[in-house]
């Protein structure tokens, strides 16, 4: 079965101008021939000749049958059933055409010249579309048709042939174009329904009159289609125009969701060649014969201006304070305006220019907004916010400094000392940095769990203090930052490990310390400086090639030299240490060189 698309013609019932709702062409054709009376010829090829004619010397008299699957065809809207054949010419073309059509039933393989198939319906004869021997012949089968479809038949067969006597004589011979055979059925037609389901979302369930729609960008408006009558193609047609001079009417270009009935419409509208200003549309369905009545009219502004950069406070969280406030992790109340923008719905925010992920609307039209905002980090932080209008242009980025305070202390040692005193013991002096401003004005600090100290922090937030003499090797510092009335401001408390070097150790370059040089069979040297000069018996290292102790002696001005050459490159780890006379030995110094290969 082949469906051709109706044409457009704007009348509630079907038109002759108008392309039939359906046209078949046939899935079945025979012919049966008096020469041949027992059998018949299925799907006959070329032209089909009717009537007597003489061939071979043999005259032949022939008849045509076609079937239609006409299962689709809605009987309750049959309007007219046409059969539609070329009449290419005749035996005598000075005869006149004789020539009928008759619905029959089904054409069976028992079927013949002999045994044509009964009647089926009413005889009738063609209306030839121009005059003279060829011409298209259309035979009404209306009747025929709906017959069959009252039968609940699902194809309609149909015989054409030369009538009566007439059959038996050359001269009312004709010759039917055997690729030209249709039947064209058209159905009775109710125009749709006015569309009432109109929006700017695909599904909206209302209409979107007597509302406003504020566009900043390209959108989309959409239309619902239905029809009473089943199974017609609908589409939308769509236009708008400024409401401040009606007469100029825009087309809206329309796509469809989907065909058939209860389907949309949607239209695109690109703001790009529209002025700011307000404009209404409206929709109507057309199902190939006739127009519903137009929608009611909906109203957009197009706005291209975007609104102002917000207005940003928080009296938790100052913009630029002279001072840091709050703290890492404590939330905040921040206050947001429409800063003089009138058309302002809703805000957003975030961490990032690039990520603002969160929204808070405005309390009206050009309102303000509240949020509860918790920085996570400490020190200069940023919180970035934007204002989106009613035709969701969103503003330039406002970016909020904040200075959020941080009790951390940071520590390490900078210097040693030996002790004024004399003993063997070192006194180091101990950094500490913290927040410019953040109201820490001391640090407590202990060492190895020995008494308490405290270093006085300056306006840059650097506090140092000495520790007691230290012997060699690793140290435990505990510190805390207090304020003015002594209350301590991180928990727990920190823990720093810092050592007492001894001894020193320098390279000659050949072998740097911690670095690379060298090669096998090289020599370097290692001058090795005892920390505490006094009581120095000798210095003793391993390598981790070789891990041996080794000793050397020290030389008059109290230092060892180390000789060195590797036997294989790469990665060799020293440690050395310094033994004293009284039996006691310093903290080993360790380091690593690579010895090029």
């Amino acid at each position: 079965m082949t469906v051709v698309a109706a044409a457009a013609v704007l009348a509630a019932t079907p038109a002759s101008a108008a392309e039939p709702h359906f046209s078949f062409t046939p899935t079945f054709s025979a012919l049966t021939d008096s020469a041949t009376p027992g059998t018949a010829t299925y799907y006959p090829e070329g032209s089909l000749p009717l009537g007597a004619h003489v061939v071979g010397g043999v005259t032949h008299k022939t008849r045509v049958y076609f079937g239609f699957d006409i299962g689709n065809v809605p009987r309750a809207r049959l309007h007219a059933a046409k059969l539609r054949v070329i009449d290419t010419g005749a035996t005598d073309c000075g005869t006149p055409r004789a020539l009928e059509a008759r619905p029959v039933a089904e054409f069976t393989t028992a079927n013949s010249w002999n045994r044509p198939p009964a009647s089926a319906g009413s005889t009738v004869t063609p209306v030839a579309e121009t005059p003279g021997c060829q011409s298209v012949l259309n035979f009404d089968l209306t009747d025929g048709l709906d017959r069959a479809l009252k039968k609940h038949q699902s194809r309609l067969y149909v015989e054409i042939k030369v009538p009566g006597g007439k059959e038996n004589k050359l001269e009312f011979g004709r010759y039917l174009d055997q690729s030209n055979y249709r039947l064209n059925v058209e159905l009775t037609n109710t125009p749709p329904k006015t569309p009432t389901k109109v929006g700017y979302t695909y599904g909206d369930s209302g209409s979107c009159a007597g509302s406003t729609y504020y566009a900043g960008y390209d959108f989309t408006v959409f239309a619902e289609q239905t029809d009473p009558d089943a199974g017609d193609a609908l589409r939308t047609e769509a236009e708008l125009w400024p409401t401040g001079n009606p007469s100029a009417v825009t087309s809206i270009p329309v796509s469809q969701t989907s065909g058939g009935d209860g389907v949309w419409g949607s239209g695109y509208v690109g703001i790009g060649g529209l002025a700011e200003g307000t404009y209404a549309w409206h929709a109507r369905t057309y199902d190939e014969r006739a127009y519903s009545a137009w929608s009611a009219p909906c109203t957009f502004v197009v706005d291209k201006t975007a609104p102002n950069a917000p207005g940003v406070s928080s009296v938790d969280y100052p913009e630029n304070p002279p001072l840091p406030t709050g703290e890492a992790g404590k939330p905040g109340t921040f206050v947001f305006t429409a800063n003089g923008s009138g058309d302002v719905t809703e805000f957003v925010y975030g961490t990032s220019r690039f990520s603002l992920n969160n929204r808070v609307a405005a309390d009206h039209v050009g309102g303000t907004a509240t949020v509860e905002w918790r920085p996570w980090g400490s020190g200069p932080q940023t919180l970035y916010v934007a204002s989106i209008d009613r035709a969701r242009l969103m503003s330039v980025v406002r970016e909020y400094k904040i200075n959020v305070r941080s009790y951390g202390v940071n520590a390490w040692r900078t210097d040693q000392v030996p002790d004024p005193a004399g003993s063997r013991g070192a006194v180091v002096t101990l950094h500490f940095e913290t927040q410019v401003g953040n109201g820490i004005t001391r640090i407590a600090y202990t060492v190895d769990g020995g008494a308490q100290q405290y270093a006085t922090v300056g306006a840059d937030g650097v506090a140092e203090g000495p520790t007691v003499p230290l012997p060699a090797g690793q140290h435990e510092l505990t510190y805390a930052g207090q304020d003015s009335s002594g209350a301590s401001h991180y928990d727990p408390v920190t823990t720093y490990f810092f050592s007492v070097d001894d001894p020193e150790v320098t390279s000659d370059g050949v072998y740097p310390v911690d670095g690379s040089g060298g090669g096998v069979g090289v020599e370097g040297v290692f001058t090795v400086t005892p920390y505490f000069a006094a009581g120095v018996q000798d210095v003793r290292y391993f390598t981790s090639v070789d891990s041996t102790p080794r000793t050397v002696a020290v030389d008059a001005d109290g230092k060892a030299r180390v000789h060195w050459t590797p036997t294989e490159a790469g990665w060799t780890y020293f440690w050395f240490t310094v033994r004293y006379t009284d039996g006691t030995s310093s903290s080993p110094h360790s380091f690593a060189v690579t010895v090029n290969g």
